[in-house]
């Protein structure tokens, strides 16, 4: 393992570079804010098989799902995503929280 400030060769125990000090990451942990995906990456490695490839693109068409391009590839950041399941976990809360509002508010009044 080698330091990524200074190139220094680094114990594979090591969190921190012995001659300029900077952490040294451990393998595999990757910094999610930086993993991105491609349409199909996202599908096998993000959603796992829980949403289908005609129903993500349409989503991303519509702009429901945060992404961005570069040139005709759709790019997908995995904290963005994170994010807006986080959005839509909140507001499928907040919509069965409503009707039920609403039928204790009628039963008051009768």
């Amino acid at each position: 393992m080698y330091c990524q400030e200074c190139g220094t060769k680094a114990p594979d125990t090591a969190n921190f570079c012995q001659e300029c000090g900077r952490k040294i990451p451990k393998p595999g942990a990757e910094d999610r804010s930086r993993r991105v995906h491609t349409v199909a990456t996202a599908l096998q490695e993000y959603f796992q098989g829980a949403i289908g490839e005609t129903k993500l693109r349409e989503a991303i068409r519509r702009g429901k799902i945060p992404h961005f391009r570069i040139g005709a590839r759709i790019i997908l950041r995995e904290e963005s995503l994170d994010a807006w399941i986080a959005e839509q976990e909140q507001f499928s809360v907040a919509k069965r929280k409503h009707p039920y509002q609403l039928i204790k508010k009628s039963l008051e009044v009768i």
